[in-house]
C-alpha cells in the first residue's frame, strides 16, 4: 500500500462528481493511505477550472442571452485554445440542460437559470475540493489568495477578496518549495530535455514552458522567480513535493511520468 499524492486533475474530477472518474478516484484514495492533497493544486484549481467558470458566468451576465455569450467567447483571440473551447462547452452543456426540461422558455428565463446554473456549480466545486474525504491539505502557501468566492456590485463572479491570482506581496511560495532542493530541481529540467521526450510531449508548449520556469528558477532563485511563471512550473511541483512512499495521483500520467521518474518516484492513475 502507498500514499496518495493527488493533482488538480484528481481533485476536479472528485469535486465535480465526473463520473466514472470521480468514484475510481475515492476508491483509490481509500485503499492508498494517508492521501494527501497540497494546497498547490487547489491554487492551481482557482486559477484555472474556477476562473474559467467564473468567466463564462461573467460573460453571460453581461450578455442579451446565451447565443450572444457564446459569439462572444467565439470572438476571443483563438491563442486561448482549450480554455475558449472550455467556456462554449460549459455554456453548451447548460443550454442543453435547460432547453430539455423546458423547451418553450424565453431566452430571458433561459439565461436566469443558466446564471444560476454556473453560480451553483462553482461554489459547489470550490467547496468539494476543500472537503475531500480521507484527503488531508498539506504544504500550505503563503503567497496563496484564498478564501471563499464572492459576488461584485454588478452581480459578477469573483475569487477570494476579489482576485484569483496569487498575493502580489508574497513571493512564490512553491517556487521556494522547489528550490529548496537543487538536486531535484537539476533532474527535472535535465528530464524534460526534448532529447529525452518522446516526440509529442517535446513539442508541448506546456512541457517547453514547465522547462523554462524550472531553469528561470534555478538561475533566480525564488524571491526573483516571475510569480506569473507559478502555474507553469505545474507537474513538477507534483514531482518534487510528492512525499517518500507516496504516488501521484493523476489522470495524466504521460506528463508527470519524466518527472517522477527522474526523481525515482512513481505516478498513476486511480
Amino acid at each position: 500500500m502507498n500514499g496518495a499524492f493527488l493533482d488538480t486533475t484528481v481533485v476536479v474530477h472528485i469535486a465535480e462528481r465526473v463520473a466514472p472518474l470521480a468514484a475510481r478516484a475515492e476508491r483509490f484514495i481509500a485503499s492508498n493511505q494517508p492521501a494527501e492533497v497540497p494546497f498547490y493544486a487547489l491554487r492551481e484549481l482557482l486559477d484555472g477550472r474556477i476562473r474559467l467558470l467564473c468567466d463564462a458566468h461573467n460573460v453571460l451576465l453581461g450578455a442579451q442571452n446565451i447565443g450572444e455569450a457564446m459569439l462572444a467567447l467565439l470572438s476571443r483571440n483563438p491563442a486561448e485554445g482549450r480554455k475558449r473551447e472550455a467556456r462554449q462547452q460549459e455554456l453548451a452543456r447548460i443550454l442543453s440542460c435547460l432547453y430539455d426540461k423546458n423547451p418553450t422558455g424565453s431566452r430571458a428565463d433561459m439565461k436566469r437559470e443558466a446564471l444560476d446554473a454556473l453560480a451553483l456549480k462553482i461554489s459547489q466545486l470550490w467547496r468539494r475540493a476543500r472537503r475531500l474525504k480521507m484527503v488531508s491539505e498539506v504544504q500550505p502557501l503563503g503567497c496563496f489568495n484564498d478564501g471563499m468566492l464572492s459576488f461584485g456590485p454588478s452581480d459578477e463572479l469573483r475569487g477570494p477578496s476579489g482576485s484569483f491570482t496569487c498575493l502580489k506581496k508574497e513571493r512564490c511560495a512553491a517556487a521556494a518549495y522547489l528550490y529548496d532542493n537543487q538536486a531535484a530541481l537539476a533532474r527535472m529540467i535535465e528530464a524534460l530535455h526534448p532529447s529525452k521526450l518522446n516526440l509529442a510531449l517535446a513539442n508541448k508548449n506546456e512541457t517547453k514552458q514547465r522547462r523554462r520556469a524550472l531553469q528561470e528558477l534555478s538561475r533566480s532563485g525564488p524571491v526573483k522567480f516571475n510569480k506569473s511563471s507559478c502555474r507553469a512550473l505545474g507537474d513538477a511541483y507534483f514531482a518534487a513535493m510528492c512525499p517518500p512512499g507516496s504516488i501521484v495521483v493523476t489522470s495524466n500520467t504521460s506528463d508527470h511520468k519524466p518527472l517522477c521518474e527522474a526523481l525515482g518516484k512513481h505516478a498513476a492513475e486511480p
